[in-house]
């Protein structure tokens, strides 16, 4: 790959620095509400390269399958996943898998392959090398555990923890491959060398195999920068051509002054290269010991434990390198790297002595210098030297041309190079140890050759002479040698005025100044010059002449989105004059430095929920603030550790990642990402899992606290009062709060059972309280009441329904008292007749049938089927009012009579308002009459339409017959309310019950002929179906802004003076009562 087209693909890749796809907040692996009540969804994220210190980009085209199975056991060969996705642009893909909550049950998610371009990391070495022995550990699998349905979950999760192999970042991680060395001698190389505290003992071996790789190169088209790292990272030295000895010895006298000290962080050294303004050709990383730090100042990471967070995160950055079509080699000395090579391979490549090496000191020269000769071997390097007019050193110059006229060399001619002054000639020598070719230079008027002692050029190969041939008057024959590079040296002098130009620059950051590259490398200018392919600041270049007129300019390459520049100093046109040109471009940097705290809820149960306002949200630092979520960003100091506490709201619990430690005045982990440059979108989470966060200079970080709503705790108990001898214990009670149905799980058990003892239930949800079982002669006293536990505060069970709140700890206690001996008894008789006029089959037992009683009146209710032991000749309670009613069914059939008469005597026994009160010592037998409905008459449908969250189910849709029969009742789309035939002529009376808090009727029922918009009339709440219409009416509901005042009817219903209390469980008239109810709460509606 040419300079031209890796500077292509640098700016490319350091424009994602300021415009990242906008990617969802930070995630972690606590669940959110989903659609699907069946399936959970997982999501996975993935990430590619680096695009700034704290932000990673999406990579698509990654596979990954979905296994289901339990912790600790890994799919095996050939399982076949349940679900599978492939990564898109966002750098995600989901999948929907039924849920798994039982121990240790989940799912396993496995990359199946990377895209194109790019390798799966299967393992990484984690451990300390001591207690924690280093070990290779898999890392393509994340095992997600328990996912339940209605949830979705994002993989994978953020963990921490000192000492956990497997802590992790948000981004799942792939390798680039890596690119190949251009086929050429005379590359652009950065060397990044190890300066951690556990190199210092060997560092001398380190320098002096340093410096055999620039003598390796030295007199070669070349040019070495030199970067170091170890809890930071630092560019010590720009590229400088090695051509010459002068420039050689600039680099060694920077590896020379090299010191020890601190941790390993593999990703910040690997970044600054990155985000350098120079394409480099290759990056050799001599290291002794696996990351144990990441990320910029103040670094994460113990200091002196690997885990997968330290590797993943010098991965990002090695690929940042690669995409600028550099190759990295990995050089791995001593024991600290002498095991498995799975982290040299991860920021390098597969192949072991190509794109990794493992060595000891004592073979690290040799390693060094294999990899300066890897592709000078067999070149012969012409290096241009030319003598200023007057005298002096020569200095290495471009723009001349040198060509060979022997076959088999390539090129067989070059232009040397405007910053080496040299050309590499590659000579093809047939398999055989050595071969001459013949070389000359083009002369240029104006300028001599100059012989060294009597040769028209001078050439050396690892340093010592070798033999040289005049040919003619401007040209040489030197051998060409397969196990070594040969430098050849041509001098010139000038007769024109030469010049050379070196442009200097300085940072002013925030009003303190840094010589280039020492600022930030968030920071970068590439120097401007003409005729030059990407200059350095403060290197010399003699390609120029005096009187020469140049443009110096500059282009800034990487700058934080809340820094602003001026530049100043000698930009624009210069004239040039004789000799050494200095000039020097001064950038004055100012950085505001931003920091936004953020609150999520996560609320699986519904509302109502408190906002996120109600939190007071706290960075503890220079200058800490306290907000609210939604308030603007606020300034802080670049780099300083900030501790992000917030206030309490009882029941929410914030969130605390695995393994994370927290010290006050920090309160939980907070999800930390860098604010995207062009949008309110924010990268991947980068930090704040212990509750800390510092923001790099010129950034803007949003840091979110999730906090978790609670689920309320539910204790039920009885007390039994024996008042009257009774031997009753609490045990002998069944209790229970029941959710509406399908809605959550019900509580029930004996009291002082685990079931019943702080179990665990939905908050904003109304539990119906009530009690089963139990022996004869006792009843309730009043209701059951609740307190908090441990407390005497009540808590409202209005009509025995308790609706707990978030993280409320609730005790609910159901008193029953023994009571006298019961009066005489009599016997009732329970039975069905059926007229099938329209040619059904339903059959006398089709129906249940009841008598029961008033709760609390100790009498027990008769219930079952027409002909069956439970309802023939049952016992009751002399002078308990029984209602009487039935259920079931099946539909096409309306009750058209009830009547009891006395089994001694024939005659009627009065039941007004289908109620029987027996007497002592009399039998009755009481006789539901059912008719069959005409099949082509008339059908109803009740249908329910919501405005709002709350589903068209939550309410029950009821339509009664104004002549006394079975009313027509359910949720809407159910059986019992679709397509029900219905009396012709009689009038239906349209009401609603049940539904969530917070919505009311927008108008009474709309009735249309199904199918049509033809309207039919609804007469202050009844519809009168014609012969053979088929009638849709439908009930609005929608939101409301403020809830209307609770209705409180009283003790009597206004129909025909009856009490309420006769009605209690009595079938079809309950139903008919709570009809009376929903349109009377309708009416009162309409009038508020």
């Amino acid at each position: 790959m040419t300079r031209a087209r890796r500077r292509w693909c640098a700016a490319a890749a350091l424009t994602l620095v300021g415009g990242l796809l906008p990617l969802i907040g930070p995630q972690a692996a606590t669940p959110a509400r989903a659609a699907d009540a069946t399936h959970a969804t997982l999501v996975v994220n993935k990430g590619g390269d680096r695009t700034g210190e704290q932000a990673v980009g999406p990579l698509a085209g990654a596979t990954f399958d979905f296994y289901a199975g339990t912790s600790g056991t890994r799919p095996g060969p050939g399982a076949t996943p349940d679900a599978s996705c492939t990564t898109d642009a966002t750098g995600r893909c989901a999948v929907d898998v039924p849920g798994r909550t039982g121990t240790n049950q989940g799912y396993w998610i496995v990359e199946r392959s990377a895209p194109s371009g790019w390798r799966v990391v299967d393992s990484l070495v984690t451990g300390n090398g001591g207690n924690a022995p280093y070990q290779s550990t898999p890392y393509n699998g994340v095992f997600t555990g328990a996912v339940a349905n209605n949830r979705t979950y994002t993989f994978p999760a953020v963990t921490t923890g000192n000492t956990n192999r497997t802590a992790r970042g948000s981004m799942w991680a792939d390798e680039r491959d890596n690119p190949a060395l251009p086929a050429s001698c005379g590359l652009r190389v950065a060397l990044l060398i190890d300066v951690s505290g556990s190199i210092r003992p060997d560092l001398p071996v380190v320098k002096n195999a340093a410096n055999g790789f620039v003598d390796a190169l030295t007199g070669t088209p070349s040019e070495i920068g030199l970067y170091t790292f170890s809890t930071n990272a630092e560019a010590v030295l720009n590229p400088v051509p090695v051509s010459d000895q002068s420039g050689a010895n600039t680099v060694k006298a920077a590896i020379n002054g090299l010191t020890a000290n601190g941790s390993t962080n593999w990703d910040q050294g690997l970044w600054q290269i990155a985000a350098a303004p120079y394409d480099y050709d290759a990056v050799i990383v001599l290291t002794d010991g696996n990351p144990t730090v990441y990320g910029p100042p103040p670094a994460q990471g113990s200091g002196s434990f690997t885990r997968f967070v330290e590797v993943e995160n010098g991965i990002f950055s090695a690929n940042a390198v690669k995409a600028k079509g550099t190759r990295v080699v990995a050089v791995g000395v001593g024991a600290g790297v002498s095991g498995a090579p799975d982290n040299l391979i991860a920021i390098s490549g597969p192949v072991a002595n190509s794109d990794y090496y493992q060595t000891d000191y004592d073979q690290l020269a040799a390693v060094f210098r294999e990899l300066a000769l890897e592709n000078c071997r067999g070149t012969v390097s012409v290096v241009k030297m030319v003598i200023p007019p007057g005298g002096g050193d020569p200095l290495p110059t471009g723009g001349w041309t040198i060509s060979s006229s022997s076959t088999d060399v390539t090129p067989a001619s070059a232009v040397t190079d405007t910053a080496t002054g040299a050309v590499s000639l590659a000579v093809d020598l047939g398999g055989q140890p050595s071969r001459a070719v013949a070389i000359a230079e083009t002369p240029k008027p104006g300028y001599a050759l100059v012989q060294q002692d009597g040769l028209n050029a001078t050439c050396t190969a690892g340093g010592q002479p070798v033999l040289v041939a005049n040919v003619g008057a401007a040209g040489f024959s030197v051998n060409a040698l397969a196990n070594d590079a040969v430098t050849c040296v041509i001098v010139n002098q000038a007769e024109p005025e030469p010049a050379s130009v070196v442009v200097n620059k300085t940072w002013v950051v925030n009003g303190q100044s840094f010589p280039d590259p020492q600022q930030d490398a968030s920071i970068q200018a590439e120097l401007l010059l003409p005729g030059v392919d990407q200059p350095a600041w403060g290197v010399e270049y003699h390609t120029f002449q005096a009187g020469q007129s140049i443009v110096v300019d500059e282009k800034i390459t990487a700058l934080p989105p809340g820094c602003s520049n001026t530049a100043s100093g000698d930009l624009g046109e210069q004239t040039l004059a004789a000799g050494t040109n200095t000039y020097q471009i001064t950038n004055t940097v100012t950085c505001e430095t931003k920091l936004i705290l953020a609150k999520s809820v996560q609320n699986p149960y519904g509302p109502p929920a408190p906002p996120a306002t109600a939190w007071d949200l706290t960075a503890y630092g220079p200058d800490g603030f306290t907000v609210k979520s939604g308030d603007p960003a606020r300034p802080v100091v670049a780099e300083a550790i900030y501790s992000l506490g917030e206030s309490t709201v009882p029941g929410f619990t914030q969130t605390v990642v695995p393994g994370a430690t927290i010290v006050p005045p920090a309160t939980g982990s907070w999800s930390c990402g860098v604010r995207d440059r062009t949008g309110p979108g924010v990268n991947p989470d980068f930090g704040g899992e212990n509750g800390q966060v510092a923001v790099q200079i010129g950034q803007t970080v949003v840091c979110t606290a999730v906090n978790q709503a609670q689920p309320a705790l539910l204790t039920l108990v009885k007390e039994v009062r024996n008042t009257h001898g009774g031997t009753a214990k609490p045990t002998d009670w069944v209790l229970a709060a029941t959710p509406p149905a399908g809605s959550a799980t019900p509580v029930t058990g004996r009291s002082g059972d685990s079931a019943v003892t702080k179990a665990t239930v939905n908050p904003n949800l109304a539990y119906t309280l009530a009690e089963s079982g139990g022996p004869t002669g006792y009843e309730q006293v009043g209701a059951p009441t609740c307190v908090l536990t441990g407390t005497s505060t009540p808590v409202a069970t209005p009509d025995n329904v308790l609706t707990p709140t978030f993280g409320q700890d609730v005790t609910c206690t159901f008193v029953n008292a023994d009571v006298p001996v019961p009066p005489a008894t009599g016997t009732v008789t329970l039975v069905k007749e059926v007229a099938n006029t329209y040619g059904g089959t339903a059959k006398p037992t089709d129906w249940v049938l009841s008598a029961t009683p008033p709760q609390g009146s100790g009498a027990n209710p008769v219930s079952g089927r027409s002909g069956e032991p439970a309802v023939t000749d049952a016992a009751v309670t002399a002078g308990v009012p029984y209602g009487l009613s039935e259920s079931g069914g099946p539909a096409g059939y309306e009750l058209t009579g009830l009547r009891c008469v006395f089994n001694d005597t024939g005659e009627p026994a009065p039941t007004p308002g289908n109620v029987l009160t027996p007497a002592a010592g009399r039998g009755y037998t009481c006789t539901w009459r059912n008719g069959q409905l005409d099949p082509n008459g008339a059908h109803l449908t009740l249908v329910k339409k919501v405005w709002g969250k709350a589903a068209a189910t939550d309410w029950t849709l009821i339509a009664a017959p104004e002549n006394a029969a079975t009313p027509i009742s359910g949720p809407s789309g159910s059986p019992q309310v679709t397509s029900v035939p219905v009396r012709v002529g009689v009038g239906y009376r349209l009401g609603e019950s049940g539904g969530p808090k917070g919505y009311q009727q927008v108008g009474p029922p709309e009735c249309v002929l199904t199918g049509t918009d033809t309207r039919v009339s609804v007469v202050n709440g009844v519809v009168t179906p014609a012969r053979g219409q088929d009638i849709t009416c439908t009930f609005t509901n929608r939101t409301v802004e403020k809830p209307f005042p609770p209705f409180h009817p009283g003790k009597h219903l206004p129909v025909t003076g009856m009490k309420l209390t006769g009605l209690i469980g009595g079938g079809a008239l309950a139903v008919t009562a709570g009809v009376v109810l929903t349109v009377l709460g309708w009416r009162r509606r309409r009038t508020t």
